[in-house]
Protein backbone atom coordinates (compact mmCIF):
# COMPACT_ATOMS: atom_id res chain seq x y z
CA UNK A 1 0.00 0.00 0.00
CA UNK A 2 3.13 2.42 0.65
CA UNK A 3 3.85 1.87 -3.16
CA UNK A 4 0.79 3.66 -3.77
CA UNK A 5 1.23 6.03 -1.98
CA UNK A 6 4.75 6.84 -2.94
CA UNK A 7 3.69 6.41 -6.73
CA UNK A 8 0.78 8.80 -6.46
CA UNK A 9 3.11 11.45 -4.39
CA UNK A 10 6.11 10.92 -7.07
CA UNK A 11 3.96 10.49 -9.84
CA UNK A 12 5.51 13.93 -12.01
CA UNK A 13 9.12 12.96 -11.29
CA UNK A 14 8.01 8.75 -12.70
CA UNK A 15 8.94 7.91 -16.59
CA UNK A 16 6.34 8.01 -19.11
CA UNK A 17 6.39 4.58 -18.91
CA UNK A 18 5.77 4.01 -15.37
CA UNK A 19 3.69 6.76 -15.34
CA UNK A 20 0.93 5.14 -17.82
CA UNK A 21 1.51 1.59 -15.85
CA UNK A 22 0.13 3.81 -12.31
CA UNK A 23 -2.63 5.19 -14.31
CA UNK A 24 -4.12 1.95 -16.03
CA UNK A 25 -3.63 0.21 -12.41
CA UNK A 26 -5.73 3.00 -10.51
CA UNK A 27 -8.03 2.75 -13.97
CA UNK A 28 -8.92 -0.85 -13.43
CA UNK A 29 -9.36 -0.29 -9.63
CA UNK A 30 -11.85 2.16 -9.61
CA UNK A 31 -13.62 1.60 -13.40
CA UNK A 32 -16.19 -1.39 -12.45
CA UNK A 33 -17.58 1.10 -9.48
CA UNK A 34 -17.77 4.53 -11.75
CA UNK A 35 -19.41 2.73 -14.26
CA UNK A 36 -22.01 0.67 -11.62
CA UNK A 37 -22.91 4.51 -11.08
CA UNK A 38 -23.13 5.72 -14.42
CA UNK A 39 -23.89 2.87 -17.05
CA UNK A 40 -21.91 4.95 -19.78
CA UNK A 41 -18.11 4.16 -20.49
CA UNK A 42 -17.33 7.85 -21.69
CA UNK A 43 -18.52 9.08 -19.17
CA UNK A 44 -16.63 6.76 -16.75
CA UNK A 45 -13.50 7.41 -18.09
CA UNK A 46 -13.82 11.13 -17.83
CA UNK A 47 -14.70 10.19 -13.88
CA UNK A 48 -11.72 8.34 -13.94
CA UNK A 49 -9.55 10.73 -15.11
CA UNK A 50 -10.66 13.85 -12.81
CA UNK A 51 -11.16 11.53 -10.26
CA UNK A 52 -6.96 10.60 -10.80
CA UNK A 53 -6.07 14.67 -11.21
CA UNK A 54 -7.76 15.17 -7.76
CA UNK A 55 -6.14 12.72 -6.33
CA UNK A 56 -2.68 13.30 -7.43
CA UNK A 57 -3.54 16.73 -6.14
CA UNK A 58 -4.79 15.86 -2.57
CA UNK A 59 -1.79 13.24 -1.98
CA UNK A 60 0.51 16.11 -1.40
CA UNK A 61 -1.73 17.67 0.98
CA UNK A 62 -2.69 15.13 2.99
CA UNK A 63 -0.85 12.11 4.68
CA UNK A 64 -3.43 8.78 3.88
CA UNK A 65 -2.89 6.09 6.15
CA UNK A 66 -5.30 3.26 3.85
CA UNK A 67 -4.28 4.57 0.69
CA UNK A 68 -6.72 2.04 -1.21
CA UNK A 69 -9.86 2.61 0.25
CA UNK A 70 -9.25 6.88 0.01
CA UNK A 71 -8.69 6.49 -3.48
CA UNK A 72 -12.07 4.55 -3.38
CA UNK A 73 -14.10 7.11 -1.87
CA UNK A 74 -12.38 9.77 -3.81
CA UNK A 75 -13.68 7.81 -7.28
CA UNK A 76 -16.78 7.25 -6.06
CA UNK A 77 -17.85 10.90 -4.41
CA UNK A 78 -16.23 12.64 -7.60
CA UNK A 79 -18.83 10.07 -8.93
CA UNK A 80 -21.92 10.71 -6.59
CA UNK A 81 -20.85 14.48 -7.56
CA UNK A 82 -21.27 14.17 -10.71
CA UNK A 83 -24.42 12.41 -10.51
CA UNK A 84 -26.18 15.44 -8.40
CA UNK A 85 -24.76 17.94 -10.89
CA UNK A 86 -26.48 17.18 -13.86
CA UNK A 87 -29.72 16.58 -12.45
CA UNK A 88 -30.69 13.23 -14.90
CA UNK A 89 -32.01 10.23 -14.40
CA UNK A 90 -29.88 7.18 -14.27
CA UNK A 91 -31.29 4.21 -15.52
CA UNK A 92 -28.93 1.65 -13.47
CA UNK A 93 -31.29 -1.01 -13.74
CA UNK A 94 -33.11 -2.27 -17.05
CA UNK A 95 -36.71 -3.09 -17.02
CA UNK A 96 -36.12 -6.69 -17.54
CA UNK A 97 -34.46 -7.08 -14.31
CA UNK A 98 -37.46 -5.30 -12.07
CA UNK A 99 -39.75 -7.51 -14.27
CA UNK A 100 -37.72 -10.40 -13.42
CA UNK A 101 -37.89 -9.92 -9.49
CA UNK A 102 -41.37 -9.47 -9.72
CA UNK A 103 -41.76 -12.60 -11.64
CA UNK A 104 -40.44 -14.22 -8.75
CA UNK A 105 -42.44 -12.37 -6.13
CA UNK A 106 -45.54 -13.54 -8.48
CA UNK A 107 -47.51 -16.30 -6.72
CA UNK A 108 -50.01 -17.21 -9.42
CA UNK A 109 -49.48 -20.02 -11.49
CA UNK A 110 -51.02 -20.23 -14.52
CA UNK A 111 -51.56 -17.75 -17.74
CA UNK A 112 -51.80 -14.16 -16.96
CA UNK A 113 -55.23 -12.36 -18.32
CA UNK A 114 -54.42 -9.20 -20.26
CA UNK A 115 -55.38 -7.42 -17.87
CA UNK A 116 -53.38 -8.37 -14.89
CA UNK A 117 -50.25 -8.16 -16.91
CA UNK A 118 -50.43 -4.58 -18.13
CA UNK A 119 -51.40 -3.89 -14.73
CA UNK A 120 -48.28 -5.59 -13.75
CA UNK A 121 -45.84 -3.73 -16.55
CA UNK A 122 -47.17 -0.68 -15.40
CA UNK A 123 -46.20 -1.33 -11.88
CA UNK A 124 -42.92 -2.13 -13.09
CA UNK A 125 -42.30 1.04 -14.37
CA UNK A 126 -43.45 2.79 -11.72
CA UNK A 127 -41.23 0.70 -9.60
CA UNK A 128 -38.13 1.66 -12.39
CA UNK A 129 -39.35 5.06 -12.58
CA UNK A 130 -38.78 5.54 -8.72
CA UNK A 131 -35.74 3.48 -8.31
CA UNK A 132 -34.29 5.74 -10.78
CA UNK A 133 -35.22 9.01 -9.40
CA UNK A 134 -34.02 8.08 -5.97
CA UNK A 135 -30.98 9.80 -4.20
CA UNK A 136 -27.83 8.05 -5.50
CA UNK A 137 -26.77 6.37 -2.15
CA UNK A 138 -30.00 4.86 -2.26
CA UNK A 139 -30.34 3.94 -5.68
CA UNK A 140 -26.85 2.03 -4.82
CA UNK A 141 -28.12 0.23 -1.42
CA UNK A 142 -31.64 -0.83 -3.75
CA UNK A 143 -29.56 -2.54 -6.38
CA UNK A 144 -26.66 -4.07 -4.71
CA UNK A 145 -29.45 -5.58 -2.23
CA UNK A 146 -31.99 -6.37 -4.19
CA UNK A 147 -31.12 -6.21 -8.18
CA UNK A 148 -27.26 -7.82 -7.36
CA UNK A 149 -28.55 -10.25 -4.23
CA UNK A 150 -25.66 -9.57 -2.54
CA UNK A 151 -25.52 -10.11 1.07
CA UNK A 152 -25.68 -6.95 4.15
CA UNK A 153 -22.37 -7.54 4.62
CA UNK A 154 -20.85 -8.03 0.99
CA UNK A 155 -22.62 -4.43 0.49
CA UNK A 156 -20.93 -3.38 3.65
CA UNK A 157 -17.58 -4.31 2.41
CA UNK A 158 -18.03 -3.41 -1.62
CA UNK A 159 -19.33 0.80 0.17
CA UNK A 160 -16.77 0.30 2.71
CA UNK A 161 -18.86 1.16 5.53
CA UNK A 162 -20.59 -0.36 8.42
CA UNK A 163 -23.24 -3.23 8.67
CA UNK A 164 -25.49 -0.92 10.33
CA UNK A 165 -24.42 1.89 8.85
CA UNK A 166 -25.91 -0.22 5.12
CA UNK A 167 -28.66 -1.87 7.08
CA UNK A 168 -30.12 1.67 8.35
CA UNK A 169 -29.57 3.51 5.04
CA UNK A 170 -31.25 0.29 3.49
CA UNK A 171 -34.62 0.41 5.54
CA UNK A 172 -34.66 4.54 4.96
CA UNK A 173 -34.04 3.69 1.25
CA UNK A 174 -37.29 0.87 1.41
CA UNK A 175 -38.99 3.23 3.39
CA UNK A 176 -38.62 6.31 0.98
CA UNK A 177 -39.08 3.89 -2.09
CA UNK A 178 -42.36 2.54 -0.29
CA UNK A 179 -44.06 6.09 0.18
CA UNK A 180 -43.19 6.91 -2.93
CA UNK A 181 -44.83 3.79 -4.81
CA UNK A 182 -47.57 4.03 -2.50
CA UNK A 183 -48.43 7.57 -3.28
CA UNK A 184 -47.83 7.04 -6.93
CA UNK A 185 -49.67 4.29 -7.21
CA UNK A 186 -52.62 5.92 -5.28
CA UNK A 187 -52.70 8.97 -8.26
CA UNK A 188 -52.38 6.90 -11.21
CA UNK A 189 -55.75 4.26 -9.51
CA UNK A 190 -57.89 7.54 -9.35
Amino acid sequence: MKEWYYLLYQFDQLNQEIQHIVYRSFYTFVYKEIYFLVKDHAITEDLIQESFFKILSAVHKHEVSKILPWIKQVARNQTLDYLRKIHKDRHLTYLDNVNSITSRLETSAGSVEIEHHVENKIRDELLHELISNMKPEYRILILLYYIEEMTIQEVAEYLQLSKPAISQKLKRARKKLLEQFQRKWDIDDE
